[in-house]
């Protein structure tokens, strides 16, 4: 936990370094006769304070001067500092008085400055609920100052507050951004380094390890020019950790003497420093990082040693804890008695505090003990109660994004338990403790926990409208929000916009980003239930096989094992588990063969084969002859890989000539899909193409040869004329079935019409974009389609806070637009795509692309895929008809392998229509379908679900 945040001046006179001696009470009395209004007289005061002997004068001197002096509000605020100076028991009183009279006075700095030190006393004090109304004033009081450099240290004051109490690392981190442009560049020394020491704790436990890096990197070389000895030592052990956690994370032994040297170089700031919980801190991490030559054990364990007398001196159990555990995981393969006494011990120290980051922490280190020192259950139950923890600490974060953040710095933790579980069931070939079934059960249930949860959180959320927070008050904030969002992403698309009105409109729209993510309302509570392994059985077809990849790493960085990377293959018949390449020899294969796809040479074939042979080989030689189609849970590195090129032999035939495919994010979303209430494939299609998205300007567009874009440059995307034929395509494809197509293409292929679709077209059954998209794979939340605007309260920009808005219940979504797929891949929570958002708004299947199409291969796959699918197949036969039309046109790989469904792959959308039957669509169509919907309350999933295209 960080230190609590105040503005109590620092010592600003000492003999010992040369500098003047603090003024005499006296000349104090004579400057504030002279000028008795100023704050500079009365800071006279504080100055001669810092003398011990002259404290109890001065206390008197000020008090007789508050009594003459009413109005005068930096007396009672001088008062505090005293009072702080000493035990601080006596500073409340002052601070308040102080805090009124300048409210009184409307002087907003000086009620902002005692707001924020009473605000610390408070906290001190465990008077939470005080605490926050005062840091909600000194934020209103500040930002109606209009003064940057108050309203900045308000807003580093709030997100203090929001880390350190309510420990909501995901609001304080928007806070501090919203906070970043007031204070850089022009903001004072000072309050540029209170930011970046918040901002490096932050960022750092969110896991936001680059900008942690940065951050203080940039605080090391700001302290080194003020002299700040303690803020350099701070950064300096963040930076080490830091490294510590990136080198957990990539895998990449070869950093660790990096990280060493960092930690020693912490040390000895710390040292410098003179502070010794920084140097507690150092010492332990130095220890973490040795390796386990004998030397490297000595000077470990003479560390440790001095961590646990400076945690004793110190009186400090935070301490005690963080020496404990790491000592007891060094000791745990030389004296393992004395381990398991050490992370005994540090459990009851946790159990004693009520911080739940450091509950699962010391629950890593035990399950660990446990691994490495007693049977394998005993690490087992250890393990799943450090998962247990951190789930207590994933509801402290208010939104959805902050929890996936949050989360994914724990995903190794799943993997670690899910392997060891495996172990113990006897899947790696060491003697088994627990029956193989009940191992498989409760590894694939670990899983299960880690994946896609806050897209389950939502979807469910979504179905029981089980949302908190949300209000007539907030629902309109949000509402104006979203109306400047517009206006400021329409400037940031003028190209005749100055660099400074852009910089201007980004430091807005960040803002404004920040505020609508505050605004949002939060799912009730997380699901607590996920599909067991007994239900996935149960629920599949004889067709259908469900391959959950889970890929973790074969060992950490002490050589105790990370659990491995596992295969689960699930049919109805039963469940086998394989053993695969570990996460970093499957991240560089997986690379290598995206990269000779995008060749279009054939480069890539035996790539092809050798991630076939690693993944794929032995589960599916296993499978029943039956099954046709293949529902593929990815994880890691394999969220991007084109399953459907991989193949058994170089001469043979790829994967999607033997299966149907579709990637899901987890069994548990598989299986809320197939709960849904069941719709029949009757009603509307809103097909949108080659949208006039220039916001006016006119003139003729250049072709564009790839749907692709970069958000910055969205002035200069060119038009997509294949994308026209492709929507007359799509729209002659569905002519002669009960989904009724309606076409919309260059200014009237708008974000206005598709907003408007759930009024115009309630039972839209089929959604086709063909239009360029924009991917940032930085911020994920500003990733675009980008669509004719349609009226001036829109931009064109539809991007996933829109996205989600939408009413899409249960529809397809096709995504002819590059890398609709594809995005920043979160550990546990998959990729951040366009294509997740419109699962946000109720679609139960989405057809996408995992890279850039080229716009007229795009338009021919995707007619034959509308082809197959007017014929009534599911849409994941109607994929791979069209891919095999591809592969029999001699197309290779890179025009036909990324379209990926993604959902539900037996979802019919489409059935052809009888002879003489009417069309049907809108309005009128919703009350012709309403008698038949009754019919079809019986049947078991959302649409029809039609036969598979034969195995080839």
């Amino acid at each position: 936990m960080g230190a609590i945040l105040s503005v109590c001046p620092a010592l600003a006179f000492s003999a010992a370094s040369g500098r003047p001696q603090p003024p005499s009470l006296e000349s104090c009395r004579e400057r504030f006769a002279s000028r008795p209004e100023g704050r500079e007289a009365a800071m006279c005061f504080y100055q001669c304070a810092q003398v011990a002997s002259a404290r109890d004068a001065v206390v008197r001197e000020l008090t007789a001067l508050m009594e003459r002096h009413p109005e005068q509000g930096w007396l009672p605020l001088v008062l505090g500092h005293v009072g702080m100076l000493s035990s601080g028991k006596e500073a409340e009183g002052p601070y308040l008085r102080a805090a009124q009279t300048f409210r009184r006075l409307q002087d907003a700095e000086g009620e902002v400055l005692a707001a924020i030190n009473l605000r610390a006393i408070l906290l001190a004090q465990k008077r939470t609920e005080e605490a926050w109304d005062w840091t909600r004033r000194v934020v209103e009081v500040a930002s109606a100052s209009g003064r940057p450099e108050l309203h900045a240290r308000a807003l580093i004051i709030e997100a203090s507050q929001l880390y350190e109490v309510e420990l909501d690392l995901g609001r304080a981190f928007r806070v501090l951004k919203r906070a970043e442009p007031l204070v850089f560049p022009d903001g004072a020394e000072g309050l540029k380094k209170q930011y970046l020491s918040v901002m490096s704790t932050v960022s750092e436990r969110l896991g936001r390890l680059e900008e942690a890096l940065d951050v203080n990197a940039r605080l090391v070389e700001l302290t080194r020019s003020t002299g700040d000895l303690f803020l350099e030592a701070h950064a300096r052990f963040t930076l080490a950790n830091v490294a510590l956690r990136r080198l957990e994370r990539d895998h990449a032994p070869a950093d660790r003497g990096r990280a060493l040297e960092l930690a020693r170089q912490a040390l000895a700031a710390a040292e410098r420093a003179g502070n010794p919980t920084l140097v507690a801190r150092a010492v332990r991490l130095t220890a973490d990082l040795l390796g386990d030559t004998p030397e490297e054990r000595r000077e470990a364990d003479a560390l440790l040693e001095r961590c646990m007398a400076l945690a004793e001196s110190l009186d400090s159990d935070e301490r005690r804890l963080a020496c404990l555990w790491t000592r007891a995981e060094r000791r745990a393969g030389v004296d393992p008695a004395g381990a398991i006494q050490d992370s005994e011990a540090s459990l009851r120290l946790v159990s004693e505090g009520n911080d739940p980051l450091f509950h699962a922490l010391a629950l890593r280190g035990r399950s660990t003990v446990a691994y490495r020192t007693q049977p394998l259950p005993q690490a087992l139950a250890h393990a799943e109660r450090a998962l247990d923890a951190l789930e207590a600490l994933r509801q402290t974060q208010r939104d959805a994004s902050s929890q996936a953040e949050l989360f994914a710095t724990w995903a190794r933790d799943y993997h670690r338990l899910a392997g060891w579980t495996l172990e113990a069931g006897g899947a790696t070939g060491k003697p088994a403790t627990l029956p193989f079934r009940e191992a498989v059960s409760r590894a694939f249930a670990v899983s299960e926990r880690l994946r896609a949860r806050t897209l389950l959180d939502a979807l469910v959320a979504f179905r029981a409208r089980a949302f908190s927070g949300d209000t007539p008050e907030r629902r309109a904030q949000r509402s104006e929000v979203q109306s400047r969002l517009v206006v400021v992403q329409r400037q940031l698309l003028d190209p005749s916009l100055t660099s400074a009105g852009r910089e201007a409109a980004l430091n807005e729209l960040q803002e404004l980003e920040h505020r609508e993510r505050d605004l949002r309302p939060a799912p009730h509570k997380s699901v607590q239930e996920f599909a067991s392994l007994a239900s996935v059985e149960k629920g599949l077809r004889e067709d259908e096989a469900l391959l959950v990849f889970l890929v973790g790493d074969d060992e950490d960085l002490s050589g105790t094992s990370a659990g491995g990377a596992w295969l689960f293959v699930v049919t109805g018949e039963g469940t086998h588990v394989h053993r695969i390449p570990e996460r970093t020899r499957l991240a560089a294969a997986a690379t290598l063969f995206s990269g000779l796809v995008e060749r279009r040479d054939d480069s890539e074939r035996g790539a092809a084969v050798a991630l076939y042979a690693q993944l794929l080989g032995p589960a599916l030689a296993g499978l029943p002859p039956t099954v046709r189609r293949l529902l593929l849970v990815p994880d890691g590195p394999l969220h991007d890989l084109p399953f459907a090129a991989l193949r058994e032999r170089r001469d043979g035939p790829p994967l999607v000539a033997r299966y149907e495919l579709a990637l899901v994010p987890s069994a548990s979303l598989w299986r809320h899909w197939h709960g849904e209430s069941p719709f029949t494939p009757i009603g509307d299609a809103l097909v949108l193409a080659d949208p006039e998205w220039a916001l006016g300007q006119g003139g003729a567009r250049p072709a564009a040869r790839a749907r692709a874009g970069i958000f910055d440059e969205a002035a200069q995307l060119g038009a997509l004329p294949e994308a026209r034929r492709e929507g007359l395509g799509v729209e002659r494809e569905l002519r002669d079935t009960r989904v009724v197509p309606r076409l919309l293409m260059g200014t009237e292929a708008s974000e206005r019409a598709l907003k408007r679709a759930d009024t115009d077209l309630p039972l839209l059954r089929v959604l086709h974009l063909a239009a360029h998209a924009v991917v940032d794979a930085e911020a994920p939340e500003r990733s675009a389609l980008v669509l004719a605007p349609g009226s001036e309260d829109e931009d064109g920009i539809l991007q996933p806070r829109e996205i989600t808005q939408l009413r899409l219940d249960g529809a397809l979504v096709v995504l002819s637009a590059c890398r609709s797929a594809s995005g920043a891949v979160l550990p546990g929570e998959g990729v951040l795509s366009l294509a997740r958002a419109f699962f946000e708004a109720g679609s139960n299947a989405v057809v996408a692309s995992l890279w850039p199409l080229r716009d007229e291969e795009a338009a021919d796959l995707v007619e034959h895929f509308y082809r197959h699918l007017a014929k009534g197949l599911s849409v994941s036969a109607a994929l791979r008809a069209a891919q095999l039309e591809a592969i029999d046109a001699g197309l290779p790989p890179a025009a036909w392998a990324g379209l990926v469904v993604l959902g539900d792959a037996a979802l019919v959308v489409a059935a052809p229509r009888e002879e003489g039957a009417p069309l049907v669509s809108g309005l009128a169509g919703a009350l012709v379908i309403a008698a038949a919907l009754l019919g079809l309350l019986a049947l078991r999933r959302g649409a029809v679900r039609a036969p598979n295209v034969p195995r080839q």
